[in-house]
């Protein structure tokens, strides 16, 4: 709904982790503006995981990862569906590689690993000034450039991870805080940032740069 909202307004956004839509895969690619864009996101996808595996590895062997088990999560393709649900509804206009500028307002697809700060660091580096990073098990990164406001819907990580929780809307959960209402808290805590409000990671001093040097990760 964020998302959504921010391109409503002009603004641009920028989602990704390519591992991470596995199993959804061809779900998230009808949501792409043009076929052109849908068959580049496909190859894309298709390209990172032959890497992963000519590496000797397997994606499904990772992925969930334990802390998604503990958190609900049975399989990659339900991780995925959260992932693609996450972004928004909004058409996607382009297709980026890591780093790569997105090149007028919209919302965009970033080819990027799954790792957080990894994440982070090459979307910062696309031109990215804010990031809203969602955790349920309460992953606690930050970045030296970009701002990142964590949230959370997980009344656990909310309550014993409050000094690391930049928006808590565990009440969508509870019932007692509509999608609407979460969205607003979320925008509310964005114009702020914005303005100069440190992140709970900033005030921390929590910062986390990473960057690729031989091939992505997964």
């Amino acid at each position: 709904m964020v998302g959504d909202r921010l391109v409503e307004m002009g603004g641009t956004i920028i989602f990704g982790e390519t591992p991470e839509t596995t199993g959804a895969e061809h779900v998230l690619a009808r949501h792409f503006a043009t076929p052109e864009l849908a068959g580049k996101f496909l190859k894309v996808h298709k390209d990172y995981l032959d890497l992963i595996e000519s590496k000797g590895a397997d994606l499904l062997g990772t992925q969930p990862t334990q802390g998604n088990i503990a958190g609900g999560l049975t399989t990659i393709e339900e991780k995925a569906f959260g992932n693609i649900q996450k972004a928004g509804k909004t058409p996607i206009v382009g297709v980026l590689a890591p780093c790569e500028e997105p090149q007028g307002p919209g919302r965009y697809f970033m080819d990027t690993s799954s790792a957080a700060a990894e994440c982070i660091t090459v979307m910062m580096a696309a031109g990215a000034v804010l990031h809203i990073f969602i955790t349920g098990q309460g992953n606690i990164v930050g970045n030296p450039i970009e701002p990142v406001i964590k949230m959370s819907a997980n009344p656990n990580t909310c309550k014993h991870m409050a000094e690391h929780i930049d928006v808590d809307i565990s009440g969508v959960l509870t019932l007692e805080l509509s999608l609407e209402e979460a969205a607003d808290k979320v925008m509310e805590c964005l114009v702020k940032t914005a303005r100069g409000r440190l992140t709970d990671a900033e005030a921390l001093n929590h910062n986390e740069f990473v960057l690729t040097r031989l091939y992505p990760s997964a």
